[in-house]
């Protein structure tokens, strides 16, 4: 089968490129980033705006199955992702694609499985709204859509402790859910080979405060940091999404934000599940 990852050089897109490698012939784009991938034969310089690029990039590897991890313009991604659709459509391949716990970041009081109902007050949330309706309107059961919660791999843990020591505020009442890139890919290579489709949340059984996730990642690392602390309100949350108009906001939590997700697939959810305290560990014990 032939593979083609969308964002390969990201911190999500690498992991999967590398992994799924071993399995398939695998092909994959990067813009600007330097690619920390095993195979650099198969791939391919993209810039988003570029759309003959891309139809050339489709016609010539002939991808079964192309894995959506795509950054940039939210507007040149939408036609981006309209190109692959009609292109998967005509060839009967089959899409994955990555998106957020933010689609539902107009309503942060509580975990959000498979079956609620997208909210976003973000930009960001709202094109991945419009990117997951694009592509399960076209594609129907040849589609799968990861939301994923805050994802990290190991080369992000050096970024997130260097942002604490250039004083990055907590949050210490935000709640959220977690995972590692290692464990969604694995979660991913279970999903391609069972063929799955609709909506799938791969995130963390439980969900943590990110000022204690934070805490507990910098004492598995022995970093004697200072902490500043921000406590969120309807206001200072709708701004940190770009939103003006905090009567957007879906609200009722005493004060506390949760932006988590959870999954109702018991299959998935058996076979990967994973604790926030799990995501720190094996992060920490692979750096």
């Amino acid at each position: 089968m032939k593979v083609l990852i969308l964002g390969a050089s990201g911190s999500i897109g690498s992991v999967l490129f590398n992994k799924l490698s071993n399995l398939y012939d695998v092909y994959g784009t990067y813009n600007r980033n330097n690619p920390d991938v095993i195979n650099y034969v198969n791939l391919r310089k993209y810039n988003i705006a570029d759309y003959e690029v891309l139809d050339a990039m489709l016609d010539n590897i002939k991808p079964n199955l192309i894995i959506s991890s795509l950054t940039g313009d939210f507007e040149q991604q939408l036609n981006a992702h309209k190109r692959i659709n009609r292109f998967l459509y005509e060839t009967s391949g089959r899409c994955i694609f990555i998106s957020s716990a933010n689609v539902f970041d107009g309503s942060p009081n509580g975990s959000k499985t498979e079956a609620d109902t997208p909210y976003p007050i973000s930009a960001y949330g709202k094109f991945k709204v419009s990117c997951e309706r694009i592509i399960q309107n076209n594609l129907g059961n040849q589609c799968l859509i990861i939301r994923l919660p805050r994802t990290l791999s190991l080369k992000d843990i050096d970024s997130e402790i260097v942002q604490v020591e250039q004083n990055k505020s907590l949050f210490s009442n935000l709640y959220m859910s977690y995972n590692s890139a290692d464990n969604v890919t694995e979660a991913i290579v279970y999903c391609i080979e069972k063929n799955k489709s609709g909506i799938l949340h791969l995130t963390s059984d439980d969900y943590m405060l990110e000022s204690d996730f934070m805490k507990t990642l910098l004492s598995f690392h022995r970093k004697n940091l200072s902490y500043t602390y921000e406590s969120l309100t309807k206001i200072t949350y709708c701004s940190l999404l770009g939103c003006d108009n905090p009567a957007l906001l879906k609200y009722n939590n005493d004060g506390y934000f949760n932006l988590s997700l959870k999954s109702t697939d018991v299959d998935v959810s058996t076979r990967f599940g994973i604790s926030c305290k799990k995501v720190i560990s094996s992060l920490c014990t692979s750096a």
